[in-house]
């Protein structure tokens, strides 16, 4: 019998009206013969919720404390799912919070990384027929306290225990259909991606797509784990992230990400910036040396924070445009094609970054959503799965 991982996350059980959805789900297949392991996220908004709530008592909370209330959001959602499936079943489903799953971490509180899995009650409950729904997130330290991942930290968890398990794949259902080709919000034509390999994937993450979390998908790539993005409520998966590139030289995906500027007078500030921006973990969008130095991150209030000394020379009205697949930032017909639809942007675009697979390009904010959805006309019709 197969078995899959399956994640939910918190919108997808935002009411108990969404938990019925996704226990009729859950149920139905394990009914058409696939074992089924359930990792949930919090409810919605739950964790900033008591976020909130810790920081009316402390204005700084941190560390082991800080873990036992956040690992809570995680446990309400475990027994609400396992509930709605004993109503389906009587006692066809058990929970399990990260601990009781045999979740190992490490010592780091709030931002825990996952050192070992030792799913024996997990195994234990699919030996007797059982759905076990696992509280993603969280964990127990190898100094036996309760530990959280971090922001999405329920992803690891899923394919942390797929991996543990020898697990077919890892189906993370969603509140959209699958990984999109633009975010659909910007580009209404935006069509699903059917397949993505694990590079292009943290490719687009890593240049703003809302994909999964990056040590999730690090993990499967390392362990060849496949994975499924769909909708939580039909059950059905629209894209498929494994090793297999897309063999065509198409423009698969067009990444819209409103950007801040840092550019640098010289060298030597451009090594005190990277070295920097490694040991505070901060990761930028990309930076260029040369004799026109700059690094680009993501808006936010990080950079200003960061390098207080350069805030002055920050520049804020640009945004990033990254497009992905193979030839796009080569030569040939697909990267005549892009030229040819950047022709008219040449005096909107500061900045552009020229890589195989990809091109990045720095465009002016008003006149960037014009030059996304101009490119994302030359996107492979055949291609379908969201980033945002």
């Amino acid at each position: 019998m197969s078995l899959v991982i399956q994640k939910y996350g918190g919108k997808t059980l935002a009411t108990p009206a969404d938990i019925l959805q996704v226990a009729r789900l859950v149920h139905a297949r394990v009914k058409s013969g696939t074992q089924v392991v359930v990792v949930v996220s919090a409810l919605a908004d739950t964790t900033d919720q008591y976020v909130a709530m810790a920081r009316a008592v402390n204005p700084e909370p941190r560390g082991r404390e800080l873990d036992v209330l956040l690992s809570t959001g995680e446990r309400v959602a475990i027994a609400m799912l396992a509930l709605a499936l004993n109503s389906i079943e009587n006692d066809i489903s058990v929970s399990l919070t990260g601990a009781q799953a045999g979740i190992i971490t490490d010592t780091l509180h709030t931002a825990a990384r996952i050192v070992e899995v030792r799913p024996l009650r997990v195994r234990e409950a699919l030996d007797q027929g059982k759905i076990p729904v696992i509280a993603g997130y969280q964990g127990i330290t190898t100094e036996k306290n309760i530990s959280t991942l971090g922001r999405g930290g329920t992803d690891a968890t899923a394919v942390a225990l797929a991996v543990a398990l020898g697990a077919e794949c890892v189906e993370f259902m969603k509140d959209v259909d699958g990984v999109a080709s633009a975010d659909p919000k910007l580009v209404p034509s935006a069509k699903l991606l059917p397949a993505l390999d694990y590079d292009d994937a943290l490719s687009m993450m890593g240049f703003g797509a809302k994909i999964l979390q990056v040590p999730a998908v690090e993990m499967a790539a390392e362990f060849g784990m496949k994975l499924a993005i769909g909708n939580s409520k039909t059950g059905v998966a629209g894209t498929i992230i494994t090793e297999k590139p897309l063999a065509k030289r198409t423009l698969g995906a067009v990444i819209h990400t409103p950007a801040t500027i840092l550019p640098l007078a010289s060298l030597p500030e451009f090594s005190f910036v990277e070295r920097t921006l490694r040991e505070t973990g901060v990761l930028p969008l990309y930076l260029r040396g040369g004799e026109s130095p700059v690094v680009v991150f993501k808006q936010s209030d990080e950079p200003q924070l960061l390098f207080r000394e350069y805030a002055g020379t920050m520049e804020s009205g640009y945004d990033l445009v990254a497009l992905f697949g193979p030839g796009t930032g080569g030569v040939g017909a697909l990267a005549d094609r892009i030229a040819a639809e950047l022709a008219t942007y040449r005096d909107a675009i500061r900045d552009e970054l020229h890589l195989e697979n990809r091109l990045l390009l720095l465009v002016e904010r008003s006149r960037a959503a014009e030059l996304v959805r101009g490119l994302h006309a030359l996107c492979d019709s055949g291609i379908a799965a969201t980033t945002s």
